[in-house]
């Protein structure tokens, strides 16, 4: 009460000169609402510059979805197109990336590089377009190479699968993809399958204990990697003596050594390379027109991923073992889980 009597106090000439009488309890209410008011609101000209500064909000920029490549394909220049102006935005591989990456509200790709597994997975899935009204989903973009590689200040000759595993010959770490595509193919070739013959040994049970037991003998050694990134960190930090890599990586590790290439310590081997075709998928979180001019890109200018990291002597031609994409989608699922509960990642 003594509050409103002082506010009173302080502007008799301002209800003096009001046109309006100060009949009643809401014009009185009123009144006092305002005087309240003008005590605790700030002069205009401060009033104006606070709510400048809370109320002006920064532009936020959202970068345009680029094509989805592996890891370390932008360094090594292994993507070939007669358009040399794609956005290229590279990414990890992973099919729980691929998965999320194409059901968010936003895409982050306008189409991206999958393997043959990951493209049945997605077009059963509904994550991407198909094609032409077709059951297919993608469209040929070139292959993924992973490769023996090795350390050559360490091992001045080419070494075999046989000899990654001859760590009384060749002692070292040794790293290796955690998971079972491609691991479970090299542990194979390390014990003497056949190319031809690795999978129809796959294919039983005794076949894939066989890998199993394999790896369980290199256990002490390996150091896993999950993502190509990783496998370019155990090269950069001389984490092993040899490693399945990445064709990709290997190059991308050597166009950043410090006085180029020729002073790399990695370098990827041509003979058993497991060699991966890829298909560009447009995610169905890109809008259907979007879908129909990306895809006239694809098809106009072709961009494919080359893998291979060297020159191959003509002499000795590379070897390669195509992994098969009609396996990998019968089989993955389960060969990936027994796997992953026999061993337990030891990340660099």
């Amino acid at each position: 009460m003594c509050a409103l009597v002082i506010l009173s106090l302080l502007r008799p000439a301002a209800q003096a000169a009001s046109p309006h009488q100060s009949n009643g309890i809401g014009t009185f209410l009123t009144s006092v609402g305002h005087d309240i008011t003008s005590v605790f609101v700030p002069a205009p000209a401060s009033a104006h510059a606070h709510r400048r500064t809370r109320h002006v909000r920064k532009p936020v920029h959202h970068p345009e979805p680029g094509f989805g490549v592996p890891q370390g394909t932008i360094a090594a220049h292994a993507l070939t197109s007669t358009d040399t102006t794609l956005p290229l935005v590279e990414w990890d591989g992973r099919t729980t990336t691929l998965q999320t990456a194409t059901q968010a509200a936003k895409p982050a790709w306008m189409a991206v590089l999958v393997t043959g597994t990951q493209l049945v997975q997605a077009c059963e899935g509904k994550w991407v377009h198909p094609v032409d009204s077709t059951p297919t989903c993608g469209i040929p973009g070139g292959v993924s190479d992973i490769a023996l590689t090795w350390d050559r200040s360490r091992l001045t000759t080419a070494p075999t699968w046989q000899d990654f595993w001859d760590v009384a010959r060749h002692p070292g770490r040794r790293g290796l993809h955690f998971g079972a595509r491609t691991t479970l193919e090299i542990a194979l070739l390390a014990d003497g399958v056949a190319p031809q013959d690795i999978y129809s040994t796959l294919s039983t049970s005794a076949g894939v204990e066989r890998a199993l037991r394999r790896l369980d003998l290199l256990r002490p050694y390996i150091v896993w990697w999950e993502t190509p990134a990783d496998a370019a960190r155990i090269m950069e930090q001389s984490g092993a003596l040899m490693l399945s890599a990445p064709a990709t990586e290997v190059t991308s590790v050597s166009a950043r050594a410090p006085s180029g290439p020729a002073t790399s310590l990695f370098v990827a081997g041509t003979q058993g390379v497991l060699r991966s075709p890829l298909f560009w998928a447009i995610p169905t979180n890109v809008s259907a027109e979007s879908a129909h001019r990306t895809l006239e890109q694809l098809r106009m200018h072709a961009p494919h991923l080359e893998d291979m990291p060297v020159p191959v002597p003509p002499e000795k031609p590379p070897t390669f073992l195509t992994v098969s994409d009609t396996f990998w989608s019968l089989h993955g699922e389960a060969l990936e889980q027994q796997f992953e509960a026999r061993f337990v990642p030891r990340t660099p």
